[in-house]
């Protein structure tokens, strides 16, 4: 049986889309409701990782892991196809 297990994630946004996220708070607050910006965050990227169940989002990291070290060189990544779990292609070794 799966027991879901709790992690904690630290998320470094780049300025433009903190800004983003800056000003979402801010129309939320003036709707009424105030939401730090990095509860919102936080939100946002729960909803997604419901949408997509974190199987799949674990599973998308991966392969972009395995494909950034080349280990997926020549093969195209399918978002379909993320029922299977990548294997890492070894380079042939050069003998001696």
């Amino acid at each position: 049986m799966n027991t879901p297990k709790p992690t904690n994630i630290t998320v470094t946004l780049d300025e433009d889309t903190l800004a983003i996220f800056k000003e979402a708070s801010e129309i939320v607050e003036n709707a009424g409701i105030r939401v730090p910006t990095g509860q919102l965050v936080q939100t946002m990227l729960n909803a997604e990782s419901q949408r997509l169940s974190p199987r799949k989002v674990a599973q998308r990291f991966l392969k972009s892991v395995i494909q950034q070290i080349g280990g997926l060189r020549g093969s195209a990544l399918d978002d379909e196809d993320d029922e299977k779990i990548p294997t890492l292609k070894h380079a042939a070794t050069a003998k001696a």
